[in-house]
C-alpha cells in the first residue's frame, strides 16, 4: 500500500503523467481538466511518447523475435500504426480488431490472430487477408482451418497454444497457464504434440 493514496505510482502511470502545482493531473503536459473541456468526457488519453518508448523497449529487448502488442489492451488505427512503427507486431482476437488494423494500413504479415473462440468467418478473413500467424487453440479449430485453407488454396502459418502447467498464483478467473483450463493444448497430457502433428 502506498503511504499516500494520491501518489502517482510510476508502475501504474505513463511516464508523462504528473500533477501540476494545483494538484491537477496532467498527461504529457496537458491538464486533464483542459482535455475534458476541449473534447468532453468520457475520453481516452494516450501518451504517444510513452507508448512509443515502451513499444520500442520491448522490440529491442527481444530483438530477433516477433513481439506482439495485444490489441485487446487498447486499439485504434493510430495506436496500431505507432506500435508497428516501433517494431512490434499486433495480436488481434476478433474480426473487428483485424479490420481496425487493416484500416490502419498495417502489413498483415505482422499480425497474429489469437483467441479460443474464432469463428469460421474470422478464420476465412485471416486467411484471405494474409494474416501472418494464426494461433491454434483446439482440434476443432485445426479441422476448420484446414478445410478453409484447402478451399482457398492458402497455406497458413500457425502457432499452437500450449498449456505449460505453470501456476502463476493469480485469481482463478484470469489464470491461463495451468492444466485445467480452456485455452490451448497440454504439454504434459500430450495434446500439444498431437496438435503439432495435426497442423
Amino acid at each position: 500500500m502506498p503511504s499516500d493514496v494520491n501518489a502517482l505510482l510510476p508502475s501504474l502511470w505513463s511516464s508523462g503523467v504528473r500533477k501540476d502545482e494545483n494538484g491537477v493531473l496532467t498527461v504529457a503536459g496537458l491538464s486533464v481538466i483542459d482535455i475534458a473541456r476541449q473534447v468532453g468526457t468520457p475520453v481516452y488519453v494516450v501518451d504517444e511518447a510513452d507508448l512509443r518508448t515502451r513499444a520500442r523497449a520491448f522490440a529491442q529487448a527481444f530483438e530477433g523475435w516477433d513481439v506482439y502488442y495485444a490489441a485487446k489492451s487498447f486499439l485504434c488505427t493510430t495506436v496500431a500504426r505507432w506500435v508497428i512503427e516501433e517494431g512490434l507486431g499486433i495480436d488481434v482476437c476478433t474480426g473487428g480488431e483485424l479490420a481496425v488494423v487493416q484500416r490502419a494500413g498495417v502489413d498483415l504479415r505482422r499480425v497474429g490472430l489469437h483467441g479460443n473462440n474464432k469463428s469460421d468467418e474470422e478464420l476465412r478473413y485471416a486467411l484471405t487477408a494474409g494474416v501472418g500467424r494464426i494461433m491454434i487453440d483446439s482440434f476443432d479449430e485445426i479441422g476448420r482451418l484446414s478445410a478453409l485453407a484447402e478451399r482457398f488454396q492458402v497455406r497458413p502459418r500457425v502457432m499452437v497454444r500450449a498449456t505449460t502447467g505453470v501456476e502463476a498464483h493469480t485469481h482463478e478467473y484470469i489464470a491461463t497457464a495451468h492444466e485445467d483450463q480452456k485455452f490451448g493444448f497440454s504439454i504434459a497430457g500430450g495434446s500439444a504434440l498431437e496438435a503439432l502433428i495435426a497442423c
